[in-house]
């Protein structure tokens, strides 16, 4: 085998590795069921970027949600938060949804001035969601 050769592998390795592309330190998807006000939530994807974590929440929002006559009716806001398995917890700001249909919403939370821990890979233990249906209307405190 040429050592050249394989030298510029040994540093294309290093190249890829190193790339801020990959900065993603660690990433997780899992399945939970949760229904409020008929919205299936199901599923939650977690990721870390250097002191960010970055998180998912998938739902289907139900047609029949949004049909009412009652226009202010057809507006949801949700109160989330994620719970991991070593004691941190990111509470999810409030949010909207106005329609029917596979939904994500998508946030990133600062773990910087808390000691950076979203660099350390994190388990999901659970996620708590409250609802309420109607614009100006505010979500139950969460648990």
């Amino acid at each position: 085998m040429n050592p050249t050769r394989s030298l510029l592998r040994t540093f294309a390795l290093f190249a890829v590795v190193g790339s801020p592309a990959l900065a993603l330190a660690w990433s997780q998807k899992a399945p939970f069921g949760v229904k409020v006000h008929d919205h299936a939530l199901h599923d939650v994807e977690l990721g870390a970027t250097e002191c960010s974590l970055d998180y998912r929440l998938l739902f289907s929002a139900p047609a029949e949600g949004y049909s009412s006559r009652a226009e202010n009716r057809n507006y949801y806001l949700f109160r989330a938060r994620i719970k991991l398995q070593s004691g941190k917890r990111v509470t999810v700001p409030v949010f909207g949804n106005a329609g029917p249909g596979e939904r994500v919403y998508e946030r990133s939370y600062d773990t910087t001035s808390e000691g950076c821990w979203a660099k350390e890979p994190q388990k999901l233990l659970g996620v708590d969601v409250e609802a309420c249906r109607g614009r100006g209307c505010t979500p139950d405190p969460l648990p």
